[in-house]
């Protein structure tokens, strides 16, 4: 599932880890799910992606998002260099609210990285007499 707001929501999260996406058979390459979901949603196998790129009307990062966000059990929040995403962490990493494990700021500018997370067990308070 893709996080849109990812300031307001960070602490709903845990288990956090970038994955550097050089290109889109890495992309694929990172889960055999991501390969499935895209033949379901575009009617060709993964491998094809690059041979028939012109008759997919989606950007990469679109194609990446529509994927990532039928994925339940993970959340994802997408950013490149300098997109809105990216800023909105430079500022986290900046004020000290998150540390990434990584200098944010530096990040290649050919690279799609998505910040993988778990949402946090809710605990449901128990009352006792």
């Amino acid at each position: 599932m893709i996080v849109t707001t990812f300031t307001q929501s960070a602490k709903d999260y845990e288990n956090f880890a970038v994955w550097d996406v050089e290109d889109m058979d890495a992309f694929f390459g990172g889960s055999d799910v991501l390969s499935e979901i895209f033949e379901n949603d575009y009617k060709m196998p993964s491998a094809e992606y690059k041979l028939k790129r012109e008759e997919i009307l989606d950007t990469d990062i679109e194609v990446m998002s529509k994927l990532l966000d039928q994925v339940g059990d993970k959340h994802f929040y997408i950013f490149t260099l300098h997109d809105s995403n990216h800023l909105e962490l430079i500022q986290m990493q900046e004020n000290k609210v998150m540390n990434f494990g990584m200098d944010i700021q530096g990040i290649n500018g050919d690279r799609v990285y998505i910040i993988m997370m778990d949402k946090k067990e809710t605990q449901i308070p128990s009352f006792q007499h």
